[in-house]
């Protein structure tokens, strides 16, 4: 990279996104700017990137975010066979299914699962493809996967395949782009935070102003930059009301807030083998092993939508995630720093996790025993996702014009998006990041994201 700091690419916020921009914008062969990642917390991956799910799907998104969907789906596989990602993320094709207890909540079909309140299967419909398992998998006697304890009145459905459903472990996933980003030169500034732009006498854009968030030295006071990314995940409609107070734009973000726990269970100790392996007109043929992942809607033992995933961490051991206890920011505000993320953490909502952790999971004698708790608690965690408010992600260039009286010109830095893939984040980070580097670099996108520009979805201030 250039010793040339003038057109740097400066992107604020080192979440899954930020870092697969850098990531994207680095592997170009012709790239030779500096990348500064800028983070306002003293430890990366304390908030979504660190504590989701790691559920990657192909096609389960609104018609303006599909092509970005495939392409973000495509991208984790080709990243995990170049680099081992099956051994190093834990990636690994995924079985899907919906269940419902006693009939309750069969036929529930939402748009937006999390608007209204119900699981990522509902908001695509029951598709019924047939039994998911195969000759030679582990299943229970009623046909559920044996990671799970069988349920006494419940009904089965088939979601999807590992076809079109894979899982990964955020953070170890996060933990090699950083490495690679870092690798290629890319620098990281933790505890600082944006709070201005630098212009020139034409008021054009040519920086951004840094400051510490705790009393402590980090590096320059100033960072001058040709490209400057807003991907800041929840805290992106505050970063850009800092930057441009006078804007003329609207980013409809809104945070919203999930517990989850993350534990290793007496039945789960062992990968399951991918029957599929070795076969190769198989998109998974190629994974030795399988992941699971159940979604259910509300019934009268819980009030939310439990989601639970059984995948492996980066040492392929078996380990489950449970989350979908969601609450909004009535009821948990976004806090200042991802790092204060853990002060808000609910001890009645990790136990209300762990009661459907039990139910799913728990040791069970016979079919009719309520399930005892044998499980191993790894951590427990909170995390906020940025929510658009059209259920779509935003991402593209804010007009000059939009920034604010005096920077009605497009001859400084450009001002980019990339925030509120909600619950997706993960799924569509890789995707993101490829066409926010396309866009930086002034190539035409390799996919048509124009219904998610800022320019066709924000609305003007007063």
């Amino acid at each position: 990279m250039s010793v040339n700091g003038n057109d740097a690419v400066i992107i604020l916020g080192g979440g899954v996104m930020g870092l697969s921009i850098a990531y994207y914008l680095s592997i170009f062969p012709d790239f030779k700017r500096p990348i500064h990642i800028i983070d306002s917390a003293p430890r990366l991956l304390e908030s979504a990137s660190g504590y989701a799910g790691g559920f990657l799907a192909r096609d389960w998104f609104k018609p303006e975010c599909t092509a970005l969907g495939g392409l973000s789906f495509e991208l984790h596989r080709q990243l995990a066979d170049a680099h081992g990602g099956q051994k190093r993320w834990g990636y690994a094709g995924s079985h899907v299914y919906s269940m419902s207890l006693h009939g309750e909540g069969e036929g529930s079909r939402v748009e937006d699962w999390l608007l209204e309140g119900t699981s990522r299967a509902a908001a695509v419909g029951r598709r019924t493809e047939g039994h998911v398992s195969a000759p030679g998998e582990a299943v229970n006697s009623d046909g559920t996967p044996a990671w799970m304890v069988t349920q006494d009145g419940a009904s089965w459905n088939v979601v999807s395949g590992a076809e079109d459903c894979a899982q990964v472990e955020p953070r170890r996933l996060c933990e090699f782009i950083l490495e690679e980003c870092t690798r290629r030169g890319v620098e990281v500034h933790l505890s600082s935070r944006a709070v201005g732009v630098v212009t020139n006498g034409d008021g054009k854009i040519v920086g951004v102003k840094i400051a510490s968030t705790d009393d402590q030295p980090h590096g320059p006071n100033s960072l001058r930059c040709g490209d400057i990314v807003v991907a800041g995940g929840c805290w992106t409609p505050r970063i850009i009301e800092t930057l441009f107070p006078r804007n003329r734009t609207k980013i409809e973000i809104d945070p919203l807030a999930g517990h989850s726990i993350l534990y290793r269970t007496p039945r789960y100790v062992k990968p399951f083998m991918n029957v599929a392996h070795g076969q190769q007109d198989k998109f998974h043929g190629k994974d030795e092993n399988i992941a699971y992942a159940i979604y259910c809607p509300p019934t009268k033992s819980w009030s939310w939508a439990p989601e639970a995933y059984a995948r492996l961490n980066a040492d392929s051991k078996p380990e489950i995630w449970v989350g979908g206890l969601n609450h909004d920011e009535t009821v948990l505000p976004l806090p200042e720093l991802a790092t204060d993320t853990k002060k808000l953490i609910s001890r009645e909502s990790l136990a209300e996790l762990r009661k459907v952790a039990v139910t799913l999971t728990g040791l069970k004698a016979t079919d009719s025993q309520i399930a005892e708790d044998d499980l191993e608690v790894e951590w427990e965690g909170l995390c906020f996702r940025p929510v658009s408010r059209t259920g779509v992600p935003i991402i593209g260039q804010i007009p000059p014009k939009d920034l604010g009286v005096g920077f009605h010109t497009s001859l400084g830095a450009k001002v980019w998006v990339a925030s509120g893939h909600g619950p997706w984040g993960i799924s569509l980070s890789l995707g993101t990041g490829a066409v926010m580097g396309d866009l930086i670099e002034g190539r035409k996108p390799r996919v048509n994201i124009s219904a998610l520009e800022p320019a066709s979805r924000m609305g003007s201030k007063l």
